[in-house]
């Protein structure tokens, strides 16, 4: 009940819905069983000495068809309420949960995974409509109406219903066993629907690598043993289960097997009525009704608990504080006696730097130095352990998130693409900005003259993560929204890394131009594109080995010497694996 109570939470004002729809429910199951008990009355009138006419005959039947419409009615309107609350329900906590992933650090997020979060969003919160919109209003209904018939049993004649109510509980046996088998299997059976869930995301994201290196049999024998792992936990939990159903559902609704000698016995011994007899016979055969629709209440109970932990699990997360301060002066950046670690290692060790305003600073190293790492740590994707990154002197964690976003513009070898138009992607950079600007920021982003020649201009739709465009359109692109954005702090992330010959000329282009005036941080595998940086730091083992410009490096870091050479090296060979001329 209590985590029923935290989900309910999340419809807001609209939480008072589940007790007008639970009530509205009731009714309509108490209108279900009471043609029961107008059939018992009419047929003790046909006991009687004298033959009932046709106009009362017409007024049970008149009777019987109002109570089917009026059930019908406040089913109708029930559902009706409990669907609008459930609804109400799931779309609060979709935006809470998108909310929450908006404040966890990135590294959170990532730990998370993409799998898990899928699960979240889509999958676990949907499950809850029909635990709301149905299991439990309509279980609570079927209990009431339960409770009702028996009640109602008991008056008629205490015998009867004792002997009603022993077949419910011998039904309810294999009910508890059932249940308490489901409760030791329901671990491992979620457990293998989020695993088949986060092979079948890997298997698909990663379709291209695997093809290109051709890795076909071995990741289907990943993705294949996660989906059988998940049919064999659900086939052997249904068929622990049929056994169990089968015998409660046969033996809830047969309450006439103790009623019906017991009734019989009683009449001929005299001290039970007929039509006692025969009410009770047919309240009865009415208790199964809700009875079976009870047992199907009862185990949402676990299953809602099992879910809204998982989705708790998200929202327990702790936040990343956000600060208050909304200026700073300047816009520098610097470490001061830096340590950030990553699952327990230490990425970045005591690091020292600063980056001035209006300058050029270029991260160069080893893939693993911590490069990129340090990129993220100026965008607070993360908080470090020790020391403190500022920009302009304050301290990122005192700054607000919408401050230290608006001064960071991010390019990175992998920038995101939404599935809709050229110009939206491009207006995220600077939402409300006219087409115009737009156009304007496109052509100095070396990108409106292949947008223009697309079908639908600016208003060319760019697919799923922007699949339609090529790789260096999608660079393009990005730069594009970096520029209108127009921050003072520019992060350039491997913006180089997959931009072929044909691009590559006007990407760098179109980075000159964003980068004019900026406080810009370039990481670079590519060292021949940053031998103009103002200042280049080398980074190794999360720590700085050298920095200084490109000839002094050269001349007093043979670290520095080693990738300057190999780089250059590679330059010379071409893709056949020979050298050029």
């Amino acid at each position: 009940m209590k985590e029923y109570m935290r989900v309910l939470s999340y419809a807001g004002e609209d939480k008072r819905l589940m007790p007008v729809a639970m009530t509205l429910l009731t009714f309509s199951v108490l209108f279900s069983v009471a043609p029961f008990f107008i059939v018992g009355v009419a047929l003790n009138a046909f006991l009687d000495a004298s033959v009932p006419s046709m106009g009362w005959i017409a007024a049970v039947a008149a009777a019987i068809l109002v109570c089917l419409v009026l059930k019908n009615i406040f089913n109708g309107l029930g559902l009706d309420l409990s669907h609008k609350l459930a609804y109400k329900t799931l779309a609060g906590m979709r935006r809470r949960a998108a909310a929450k992933l908006m404040k966890m650090s990135m590294g959170d997020v990532q730990a998370f995974g993409a799998g898990s979060a899928k699960k979240v969003f889509v999958e676990n919160i949907e499950e809850m409509e029909l635990i709301l919109a149905h299991s439990i209003p309509e279980g609570f209904a079927n209990i009431i109406a339960f409770l009702a018939i028996i009640l109602t049993m008991f008056c008629v004649d205490w015998r009867m219903a004792l002997a009603g109510v022993v077949m419910v509980v011998v039904g309810m046996i294999p009910f508890a066993a059932m249940m308490v088998d489901g409760m030791k299997r329901m671990n491992a059976y979620y457990g293998a629907s989020e695993t088949m869930t986060r092979t079948i995301i890997e298997y698909i994201s990663g379709m291209e690598v695997v093809k290109v290196f051709g890795q076909q049999s071995r990741s289907f024998k990943k993705y294949s043993e996660s989906v059988y792992a998940y049919r064999d936990n659900t086939l052997d939990w249904y068929r622990a289960a049929f056994t169990w159903m089968t015998t409660y559902a046969i033996l809830l609704p047969a309450a006439l097997l103790t009623m019906l000698p017991l009734g019989v016995m009683l009449y001929t011994g005299g001290t039970l009525s007929l039509p006692a007899l025969v009410i009770s016979l047919l309240l009865g055969i009415s208790v199964g009704l809700p009875a079976v629709r009870i047992v199907s209440f009862f185990p949402q109970f676990p299953q809602l608990k099992y879910k809204s932990q998982k989705i708790e699990s998200m929202f327990a997360i702790p936040d990343m504080e956000d600060g208050s301060v909304t200026e700073t002066d300047g816009h520098s950046v610097s470490f001061e006696n830096v340590t950030f670690s990553y699952g327990g290692t230490d990425v970045i060790r005591g690091l020292s730097l600063v980056m001035p305003e209006n300058s050029i600073t270029a991260l160069v190293g080893e893939s693993g130095a911590g490069k990129s790492t340090l990129a993220k740590l100026i965008m607070r994707f993360w908080d470090v352990q020790e020391g403190a990154v500022k920009i302009g002197g304050v301290d990122l964690r005192d700054l607000t998130a919408d401050t230290l976003m608006g001064k960071i513009s991010y390019v990175s070898q992998d920038n995101f693409l939404f599935n809709a138009s050229i110009a939206e992607n491009i207006r995220h950079g600077k939402p409300g900005a006219s087409n115009a600007e737009i156009i304007e920021i496109a052509k100095a982003a070396q990108c409106h003259e292949f947008i223009s020649e697309m079908p639908d201009a600016y208003d060319t739709i760019v697919g799923a993560s922007g699949d339609k465009l090529s790789g260096g359109q999608k660079q393009r692109i990005c730069i594009a929204r970096a520029m209108l954005k127009n921050a003072p702090i520019v992060i350039l992330d491997e913006a180089m890394s997959f931009a072929d010959p044909e691009n590559e000329d006007r990407i760098q282009e179109a980075l000159s131009k964003l980068i004019i005036g900026k406080t810009v941080i370039i990481i670079a595998h590519r060292l021949s594109t940053i031998t103009d940086a103002d200042n280049i730091v080398l980074i190794s083992g999360g720590e700085i080995a050298a920095q200084g410009r490109h000839a002094e490096l050269l001349e007093n870091s043979s670290l520095y010497g080693k990738l300057w050479n190999a780089h250059i090296e590679s330059m010379d060979w071409d893709i056949g694996g020979g050298k050029n001329a």
